[in-house]
């Protein structure tokens, strides 16, 4: 059965889509029934499935289509290796959907741009070279805003990346791209950026690491740039080289930005118990490991071994002599300056270690002999607190109200965003400025939907499109059955959607 040559780092969709220019073949589906045998399979841009039946009647390898031809590379380190295998066995398989859902796509932070992108520099190549133009998997991902070979700005085509005609393939032509346009040099930021994430895209390694092999990896990586004090991260420490690195605009275009420091960055760097991004993975990367291969990263990351809790090795005993004479040590020091706390902080950090590895029981029982009582709170002023919180409040509302990017703008988002947010929100009652404002500008659900609405239409207004009114629905995610009489109420004033 005849299919056409795959070109390098092409999409699958790509040459698919090509077949059918070269067979001139009018009906999609009838290529779907002679290539896969079967009418029902989808279009999928990213991760296609029943690829072991294209592979038998094409005589292709099904797992070189994997990994050399969809974006499966991007996912596939970031999962742990018993999902990426399912993964992988999804997409080969004809009975097994779920794809997206394995590979963690449709959750994500992080969306997958609205259309298929290209490099108008690339296109003229292609030509030269092939004598006709195709999707090259490099361009297709999320926040690259440049290409990796000519540095030049990539173009939005007319084709979706998710396609509400599920079954049609569309082959690459300058025809779909807009007429009178001009290349853009893109600034180094994001060529590096597109750099290291085709370095993803190409690594071959056939082992992903685990989630506490990631968790160790974001350890070691926050020790290194010195955000990490004890067993604590500093996140702020990190979201400020992630500012200096990356715009603000490309940030919240992508989802990643957040007044304070951002919850998926403070993930990020904790206990992993989910995957993240490819996206997210190189935002930090390209900040705190400039210039390394993306490649060596997720080697290192595999062979990061995972931190045991509570399972360190048992001390030696210790000679009742020595404890003795650890014992007077100590006790001099307490003696001295008065508190456990500051004995530690002055020239007691030895000892309180050593004690506390070989002698535990006995050194909290001298602590606590020394403990001072703590107050109950009642020196706060709780009046100067509650003015400073709400002009921190302020300063976050005016800093986000034109953001149209932001998640909903709640009573919890509010507090987030705040320092020390658990201790406001368990002393709300004490804060009566914080509980009005709350009470005003927290975002409701209604208001909420009638953002993503105008962020929606304003998008159409600058591409010059003209949405109906379910498709409006779908791109914001509103459910008909749970729509607000306030974002009803919204449509039917802006009219001219159906």
């Amino acid at each position: 059965m005849y299919f056409p040559r795959l070109y390098p780092d092409e999409l699958l969709y790509s040459a698919i889509a090509r077949c059918r220019v070269h067979l001139g073949m009018e009906s999609h589906k009838g290529l779907l029934a002679m290539l896969f045998g079967d009418t029902r399979v989808s279009a999928v841009t990213d991760l296609p499935s029943h690829l072991q039946a294209l592979a038998e009647n094409t005589g292709l390898d099904a797992k070189e289509l994997v990994a050399n031809h969809t974006l499966f590379p991007l996912y596939a380190p970031f999962i742990p290796q018993q999902r990426r295998l399912k993964l992988q066995q999804a997409m080969l398989a004809n009975d097994q959907p779920g794809a997206l859902g394995l590979a963690g796509a449709s959750m994500a932070l992080v969306k997958w741009p609205e259309r298929l992108r290209c490099c108008p520099l690339c296109f003229d190549e292609m030509m030269t070279i092939y004598g006709e133009p195709y999707w090259r998997r490099c361009w297709q991902i999320q926040g690259v805003d440049a290409c990796p070979e000519h540095g030049c700005l990539l173009l939005d085509s007319s084709v979706a990346f998710r396609r509400a005609q599920r079954h049609e393939f569309h082959a690459a032509s300058p025809r779909l791209l807009p007429s009178g346009t001009k290349v853009v040099t893109a600034d180094e930021g994001a060529i590096r950026l597109a750099a290291g994430l085709a370095q993803i895209l190409a690594f071959k390694g056939g082992e992903s690491p685990d989630y506490g092999r990631w968790t160790n990896f974001y350890r070691r990586l926050a020790s290194e740039c010195g955000a990490r004090r004890g067993q604590q991260v500093q996140a702020s420490v990190i979201w400020k080289q992630l500012q200096a690195c990356h715009s603000k605009d490309w940030l919240i275009a992508n989802g990643l930005y957040a007044v304070g420091t951002p919850p998926w960055l403070q993930a990020l760097f904790r206990k992993h118990r989910n995957a993240f991004s490819c996206l997210q993975h190189q935002v930090v990367w390209a900040s705190l490991r400039p210039g390394k291969h993306a490649g060596e990263i997720i080697y290192e990351a595999c062979h990061c071994q995972a931190e045991r809790v509570g399972s360190s090795s048992q001390p030696i005993p210790a000679q009742p002599a020595q404890i003795r004479r650890y014992r007077t040590h100590w006790e001099k020091a307490l003696k001295a300056h008065g508190t456990a706390k500051a004995a530690r902080y002055n020239g007691g950090q030895a000892i309180y270690a050593w004690l506390y590895r070989h002698d535990r029981a006995w050194l909290v029982v001298a602590n606590k002999a020394r403990c001072k009582p703590q107050g109950n709170h009642r020196h706060v002023d709780w009046s100067s607190r509650d003015k400073a919180l709400v002009r921190c409040l302020v300063s976050i509302d005016k800093a986000s109200t034109e953001v149209l990017m932001l998640p909903r703008r709640s009573r919890n988002w509010f507090l987030q965003q705040l320092p020390h947010s658990a201790s406001v929100e368990h002393h709300l009652d004490q804060l009566p400025l914080c509980r009005a404002f709350l009470d005003r500008y927290a975002e409701s659900v209604g208001e909420y939907q009638v953002r993503r609405l105008t962020r929606a239409l304003f998008e159409d207004a600058r591409a010059g499109r003209h949405s109906r009114r379910w498709q409006l629905e779908r791109r914001c995610g509103l459910d008909k059955s749970r729509i607000t009489t306030l974002a009803e109420s919204f449509i039917e004033q802006v009219g001219g959607l159906d």
